[in-house]
């Protein structure tokens, strides 16, 4: 699908509908594996088929998934499965799954549901981990029916490094380019660092079992969402499925990969915004919705929106700056008010508190409430920004009364 403003860049699949694909070690665990792909394509089917095919504006989708076992052991399999992009400008719709084999059948539960948290539940530790048990559980439960669609923060940055300003060449869209629930936004141009938008655990889709490189990633986070990320360049060395990334993560850089289908004329993430409960149909509305300090709007249609921090308002096309995730009260309007600019540190002990980074004389803060802690230049008040990081209120100026902590 292509888009009128010459400053967008296309976010959603122009061909490659690939076909059911997995990958199943060549061991005696293989045969005990018959009929594994074909159960998790039904299901997915089943599931995510019927909102698929809306989107895309058919009847129903071919009867076609990648599907990718990461951990296989006995009659239980846990891995990627993905809806792959079609010929006609439709993005990729990435999941994850969980399997048990009972009396020969595969019984499937598909990351949301309350099936795939009671089989990740009773699954064996060595195919879904006890980290992993736990977060899926929180992650379905901390959305709840509708619960994420009624908060206005989201506890994420934006997909960025931290205290810096990217270009959002595409306004809130669907994760298929058309239809009205607007779950994504594009950030970003070449050589841009994509980064994780808050702490969780990391998992890749379409890409080879063996493959250790960057692809379709999903991020699964303890407060109900779950973050994609798509087009970024190939990045090797990347971590095992399941393994936990904090706030800032480095995922790639901004890029035009189209590994599941699609096209992107231009550098960019797709970066997408699902919900932990099924009943929201994974994808999760990003207007009204705060990420790194700005609540995003639409003007009606796919790509046309804009963004707002107090009072400022960002048309798509613009520039945002990164505030970071959303933790307490505010944000507040600050600024760094010292020629030196002033370290933001994790904590508020100057002696051993990590220095996150230093922000030069006059940037912009978001702050959320203050405590107290070392002493500054005769204060001992400490500024709790949106991202949790704190910086020393005498090297700071607001006209904001903040709250305590």
């Amino acid at each position: 699908m292509k888009r009128p403003h010459p400053r967008r860049y296309a976010a959603v699949a122009l061909a490659v509908a690939a076909a059911t694909a997995a990958f199943v070690p060549l061991s005696a665990e293989a045969g005990q594996q018959a009929g594994l792909v074909e159960s998790v394509t039904d299901t997915l089917l089943a599931e995510r088929g019927p909102v698929v095919a809306a989107q895309r504006g058919v009847a129903a989708l071919a009867r076609e998934a990648v599907v990718e076992p990461r951990r296989s052991v006995s009659e239980w399999s846990f891995g990627a499965a993905t809806i792959p992009g079609d010929a006609n400008d439709h993005a990729p719709d990435a999941s994850l799954y969980v399997a048990h084999r009972v009396a020969g059948r595969w019984q499937v539960g598909v990351l949301g549901s309350e099936t795939f948290v009671s089989l990740t539940r009773q699954a064996p530790t060595s195919v879904v981990s006890a980290e992993e048990k736990a977060l899926f559980k929180q992650n379905r439960a901390a959305a709840g029916p509708g619960a994420a669609a009624r908060s206005v923060e989201t506890g994420l940055a934006l997909p960025v490094n931290a205290s810096s300003s990217v270009g959002w060449g595409g306004g809130p869209h669907a994760n298929d380019g058309q239809g009205s629930l607007y779950s994504s936004l594009d950030f970003g141009g070449s050589g841009t660092q994509i980064r994780a938008a808050a702490a969780g655990k990391i998992y890749r889709a379409c890409v080879d079992a063996n493959s250790n490189q960057t692809a379709l990633i999903l991020i699964v986070h303890a407060n109900g969402y779950t973050t994609g990320y798509y087009h970024l360049n190939q990045r090797s060395g990347f971590p095992a499925d399941g393994t936990s990334v904090d706030l800032g993560y480095s995922l790639g850089t901004a890029g035009t990969n189209t590994v599941c289908g699609g096209s992107a004329n231009g550098a960019h993430v797709h970066f997408t915004l699902r919900s932990g409960d099924r009943n929201n149909l994974a994808f999760e509305s990003v207007i009204g919705k705060t990420i790194g300090g700005w609540t995003f709007h639409t003007n009606g249609s796919n790509y046309d929106g804009y963004a707002t921090h107090g009072t400022s308002k960002v048309q798509d096309g613009g520039t945002l700056y990164n505030y970071g995730r959303y933790a307490g009260s505010g944000p507040y309007a600050g600024t760094v008010n010292s020629s030196n600019g002033a370290n933001v540190r994790s904590g508020t002990n100057s002696a051993s508190s990590t220095v996150m980074y230093t922000a030069p004389n006059g940037r912009a803060l978001a702050i959320s409430c203050k405590t107290t802690g070392s002493t500054v230049n005769n204060s001992n008040v400490w500024y709790r920004l949106t991202d949790t990081d704190y910086v020393a209120a005498a090297l700071t100026s607001t006209a904001a009364t903040i709250p305590n902590c």
